[in-house]
């Protein structure tokens, strides 16, 4: 059986900081480092700052799954 697998493909061009990728990480980082300085400013428990945690993480996880699996069309010049 031969490979259809195209040894080429046309893909635009974008800068890194248009990744929706990148954001998604960037937003996640910010989120969870929130979470953590805040907590204690306003007393929350430490299982519920890591449940927050979790939940963050989980979230950013799945979100970068699904932009990187269906809504990636275009490719940074560092991944050439």
């Amino acid at each position: 059986m031969a490979d259809t697998t195209p040894k080429t493909v046309k893909a635009e061009v974008v800068s890194a900081w248009y990744a929706k990728i990148n954001w998604t990480q960037a937003v996640g980082l910010g989120a969870t480092a929130l979470a953590l300085v805040s907590g204690n400013r306003y007393s929350v428990p430490l299982e519920t700052q890591m449940q927050i945690v979790v939940l963050i993480q989980s979230s950013v996880a799945v979100a970068t799954w699904i932009f990187r699996t269906w809504f990636n069309r275009t490719v940074p010049p560092g991944s050439l």
